[in-house]
């Protein structure tokens, strides 16, 4: 009987990344640590050095990809403030995060536990509505058009994700990066 050695390198990470692989093609109900472990090549026991149980995994699985979209907006945003190119580079930034990483979009949108909204803390989105409120104020735009602004705004910009991920346009991503581009940077954005 062959033995499976150790997974030598960052064994949670790597976890991570099947996890979040086989969500996507499996479903999270069919996700398992002994699964895991078999795709990772190791011992059933090892992945329990990392993770408490599935829970636990897929926890890590959603912080993984909700920090990186929330560095990716802010640091969209860093140079040019709550401004209209401040919108106009988060809007590309959240749209090509998505774009160039759809098994994320599927996590998050499908297959995670994670809501956004006025009564729902997800730090990517928080993000969006405090950038949007900041921006809103020093432009003096008109506070009783916030809230249809800011829903109106996410909206394009998660449709435009949306699409983006699917097949046709993974496939042709070169040319789905110009049309996002383009899209964005031709007044479609509700400011600017």
């Amino acid at each position: 009987m062959k033995t499976k050695s150790y997974h030598h390198g960052d064994l949670r990470a790597v976890m991570i990344q099947k996890g979040l692989e086989f969500i996507n093609e499996y479903g999270a109900k069919s996700l398992s640590l002994r699964k895991i472990a078999v795709a990772c090549d190791v011992s059933h026991a090892a992945p329990y050095s990392h993770f408490a149980n599935k829970e636990a995994l897929l926890y890590a699985i959603e912080k993984h990809i909700t920090d990186q979209f929330a560095a990716v907006l802010k640091g969209a945003v860093k140079e040019a403030g709550e401004t209209p190119e401040g919108l106009f580079r988060m809007c590309c930034a959240y749209v090509l995060f998505f774009a160039r990483n759809p098994e994320y979009f599927r996590f998050v949108f499908i297959h995670s536990d994670i809501t956004v909204g006025y009564n729902h803390a997800y730090e990517p989105y928080d993000f969006y509505m405090g950038f949007m409120e900041k921006m809103f104020i020093s432009m003096d735009y008109p506070k009783e058009l916030w809230e249809k602004a800011i829903i109106a705004q996410w909206a394009m910009i998660h449709g435009l994700a949306s699409i983006a991920v699917m097949s046709d346009a993974y496939e042709q991503m070169h040319i789905w990066e110009t049309k996002v581009l383009d899209i964005l940077s031709n007044n479609y954005l509700i400011v600017g």
